[in-house]
């Protein structure tokens, strides 16, 4: 029940400072009078409800000018994607609670603190490009919410409807601090907003245990705030849990019927098993067949009924119908290839399980593919300077994150971590100069990783250089002196990269036997069912006077992907490798 609501109509003890930009000012906002925090913070959690409190620290107002007409953007620390496009740009954020199985939530808000600025002429959220999409960002008000005399979001805390992460009800709690009337003008700014969600019905226990993994516990609580009141696991017991009731595994190898591809699945579960994972192989014949619905359905009973439910799933084959030497993918929308979809098995669009492929067409390929991972897990590179250049590849393109993407993880890597990165850029358009970027948000994200947030990288990107010149040579000679990984972004196809160019015939120049990882974060790169060898293939793939070269392994997009998006997906992907990249 909602028990008290009050607006300050006056600011208290805040600090307002002005700074000159080139594209106009920025007026920065700051609170000393807060109970938590910036964002959520989890104030009590039980079995019958939690409560939280969400703080706004600061913000600031960004001038900026679309389609001729001088509007206001807002930028809250944390907050680095825009709005649904058309609609005020105001940031918000989400965290998921868990809840007991069975159980219902219900939301009611505390206490609020509320601020009311006048006369600010909202801009509109941009459309998220893809990454193909070389064009400035694309403005156009959503007139049903720009014309109407009210305020936008009309609920700005809510709660989802219920989901399941491995086996856990959750609901996303989720708060805009902000509210706009874009006919009025005005601004409301929702401060210390102390909420209690309610759990109604149910069983009391949180999460179904036979789900519980040693490899996704961490996730999870890295994802739910409440993640504390799951029941403590005792991962040994359920690993025995197949020698006391009968079926189950950690890991599950799905391979085409070729004696050579199931000899190989084979090598994998016995070093795996050796390493104490629970691991199991099923030929796609075992599995019903190789079209997606057989695969689907195998893959959904191993998560709904065996005793332990596989954590991770490796497809041992090349997209294709081939029963003996492919494992065919499911196509989302019609026009992107996807394992993701097989571990989909709650249909919310996020896995259960995780999966991985190689994409091998021949026996040749298969033991290239795996005994690269193998015989790099049993006798690891020793040689420190391996481990002491990673790579960082960008085009810098000014409307994009591409070139601040990279340098916050490279600037961790050489700042918090001691490395000396390795970097090979060039210029995709825009100068390099006093701005990183001119795309929305660019302030906040600048805020973050800069030198007024965590120190990865500079005020300006002209102060590091080296943007230009970068090519194929360069990248060949690194790999083959040693890297343990290379990240790149920028424009990619299904044969290469934009900037720093770099194409599949460029890999044949690699001669490294200490093979690198590679972060491929761009489009197509990765597009597995394309009718040729794509770039991710090919590296993958690659040996050199018959010794494994190349790529360990690879991540890349199977079709064209969401600039800005990708960016975040790169900090995230690096902040679960390195807790510390990301400390809050």
């Amino acid at each position: 029940m909602k028990k008290s609501m009050f607006i300050k109509r006056s600011l208290i003890l805040f600090l307002v400072s002005f700074l000159l930009t080139s594209s106009g000012y920025a007026e920065e906002v700051k609170y000393s009078d807060n109970r938590s925090s910036q964002g959520f913070t989890l104030l009590a959690a039980g079995n019958s409800n939690v409560r939280v409190i969400h703080s706004v620290n600061s913000f600031s107002f960004n001038a900026v000018n679309i389609n001729g007409e001088e509007m206001t953007v807002i930028n809250m620390p944390g907050v680095m994607l825009p709005n649904d496009e058309g609609a005020p740009n105001l940031p918000g954020d989400g965290r998921y609670v868990a809840m007991p199985l069975g159980a219902t939530a219900k939301l009611n808000i505390i206490s609020m603190q509320v601020e009311t600025f006048q006369n600010i002429e909202m801009a509109p959220a941009p459309r998220i490009p893809f990454e193909d999409d070389d064009g400035p960002l694309y403005y156009e008000k959503n007139m049903a919410i720009y014309g109407q005399n009210a305020f936008y979001p009309a609920n700005p805390v809510k709660i989802s409807e219920p989901a399941k992460i491995r086996g856990v009800d959750v609901v996303m709690l989720g708060i805009t601090p902000f509210q706009y009337n874009p006919v009025s003008k005005e601004l409301k700014v929702l401060r210390n907003i102390e909420v209690e969600i309610v759990f109604e019905g149910g069983s009391g226990q949180f999460g179904d245990t036979r789900y519980r993994s040693r490899w996704w516990d961490p996730i999870m609580a890295d994802a739910i705030m409440n993640f504390e009141s799951l029941p403590e696991i005792d991962y040994n017991w359920m690993h025995q849990g197949v020698n006391r009731a009968g079926d189950g595994c950690e890991y599950l190898i799905i391979t085409p019927d070729d004696p050579d591809y199931v000899s190989w699945a084979d090598s994998i579960a016995t070093f795996r098993n050796k390493q104490g994972i629970l691991t199991d192989v099923a030929t796609l014949t075992e599995v019903g067949g190789n079209t997606t619905y057989d695969i689907e359905t195998f893959v959904d009973n191993a998560y709904n009924t065996w005793t332990i439910p596989p954590s991770a799933v490796l497809l041992l084959g090349d997209f294709g119908t081939d029963i003996n030497y492919n494992v065919i993918a499911p196509i989302y929308n019609s026009y992107c290839a996807s394992d993701n979809i097989y571990a989909d098995v709650d249909n919310d669009h996020l896995p259960e399980m995780a999966f991985a492929r190689i994409t091998a067409n021949n026996a040749a390929q298969v033991e290239t593919m795996v005994t690269k991972f193998i015989d790099y897990e049993r006798n690891p590179p020793t040689n420190p300077d391996f481990y002491d250049n990673p790579i960082t590849a960008v085009g810098y393109q000014s409307t994009r994150w591409f070139q601040i993407c990279g340098e916050a993880v490279g600037g961790y890597w050489k700042n918090e971590l001691g490395k000396n990165p390795v970097r090979i850029n060039d210029i995709y358009s825009g100068t390099p100069g006093a701005t990183w970027s001119s795309a929305t948000n660019t302030s906040t994200v600048v805020d973050y990783f800069g030198p007024n947030g965590l120190g990865y990288i500079p005020a300006a990107p002209s102060t590091l250089g080296g943007w230009t010149g970068g090519n194929a040579t360069m990248i060949n000679n690194t790999i083959n002196n040693g890297s343990f990984i290379m990240l790149h972004r920028d424009h990619g196809s299904q044969t290469g990269w934009g900037e720093p160019s770099y194409h599949n015939s460029d890999i044949d120049g690699l001669q490294n036997t200490d093979l690198i990882y590679v972060m491929s974060i761009n489009c197509l790169t990765g597009k597995y069912n394309w009718s040729g060898e794509s770039f991710a293939e090919k590296f993958h793939r690659h040996t050199y006077n018959g010794a494994n070269s190349g790529a360990l392994g690879i991540t890349a997009a199977s079709e064209t992907s969401y600039s800005f998006v990708n960016d975040t997906y790169v900090w995230g992907f690096i902040d679960n490798m390195w807790p510390e990249f990301m400390p809050d």
